[in-house]
């Protein structure tokens, strides 16, 4: 078996050097060839990460077979297209989140990939960490009794830039596709455990927010209800600062999570925990690190793998 994993980045913004930073740490994983939106930015990228190929389109990219999967890290409206081409092509792909701009479009990315027998998987780095595996078995394990509530908040301000990616209607700008993503999908996540099943939909959705003077949804929080009863309260803004953390509400106490979606707020940070704390008893800190930095694996065939831990039964 292969020790290494060589990877084709679409993309040289700044979740793309996030990226090519975190692989400068890995052993089994480096990046051999870039494309970006112009030649001179595809070579400027190049350079800083010592990777030995460039290519003038995500066509030629694809072709290279030195490249054996594909990041996409390009803006938001560009990722479906960018991941079926690379599905076409029959490279695995990891897409920054979101997979695409709505529903539809997403379960034509996802339908493609079944078909084609590619891996797929959209980029939300929190579920990959230590944290994430600690919290289930703490859960599991009935440290804060049944899960009656979550409420989860990614929500920070930056200056309004007509032009950003992040206020810009033609590049997907708003809260909800840059950070809602994070926030349903943890919710999702813990209403899963409560059903006994891997994540639960919600059957009722109710949502409020302000939509700038550009166009974009600059703040948002919905309310989530689940089949089992439990609910969940979610945030997403990117010009109100309302945090970064989560909470899971339990019948006897609860656990907080400061900084879950991105250890510390910094995007090459590793180390961060959790405190849960019982009723009538006091708060317990868990930190939580890899023991070594985060390096992706070699994909398996399979779209559809699922994680590795068993779902919580019902109340």
């Amino acid at each position: 078996m292969k020790e290494t994993l060589q990877w084709g980045v679409i993309g040289t913004g700044g979740i793309a050097t996030a990226f090519a930073n975190a692989l400068t740490k890995s052993k089994r994983c480096r990046i051999v060839n870039v494309t970006g939106l112009t030649p001179e930015l595809s070579r400027g990228f190049a350079a800083e990460w010592k990777i030995p190929a460039t290519s003038a389109t995500v066509d030629e990219l694809l072709a290279d077979k030195e490249v054996e999967a594909v990041y996409v890290a390009t803006p938001h409206p560009f990722h479906e297209k960018m991941a079926l081409a690379a599905i076409g092509a029959g490279k695995p792909v990891l897409c920054e989140k979101p997979l695409a701009m709505d529903a539809a479009a997403s379960e034509k990315v996802i339908e493609a990939a079944r078909k084609k027998g590619v891996f797929l998987m959209e980029g939300y780095m929190y579920r990959c960490h230590p944290l994430m595996r600690q919290l289930i078995t703490q859960l599991q394990e009935g440290v804060i009794g049944n899960i009656r509530h979550v409420r989860a908040d990614f929500a920070f301000r930056v200056p309004r830039d007509p032009e950003g990616r992040l206020f810009a209607r033609s590049l997907g700008g708003g809260g909800i596709l840059d950070v809602g993503g994070y926030v349903v999908s943890f919710a999702r996540l813990m209403a899963g455990l409560v059903e006994g099943k891997h994540y639960a939909e919600p059957t009722k959705l109710t949502a409020s927010g302000v939509i700038g003077p550009h166009g974009a949804d600059e703040t948002a929080t919905a309310l989530l209800t689940f089949k089992s009863g439990f609910t969940a309260v979610v945030t997403a803004a990117v010009f109100h600062d309302a945090g970064t953390t989560a909470i899971v509400f339990g019948e006897n106490g609860r656990i907080v999570l400061p900084d879950p979606w991105i250890p510390q707020g910094n995007r090459q940070g590793l180390e961060t925990g959790y405190t849960s704390t019982a009723t009538a008893s006091r708060p317990r800190p868990s930190p939580s690190r890899p023991t070594r930095p985060p390096t992706p694996s070699r994909p398996s065939s399979s779209p559809t793998a699922s994680p590795a831990w068993r779902p919580l039964g019902p109340p």
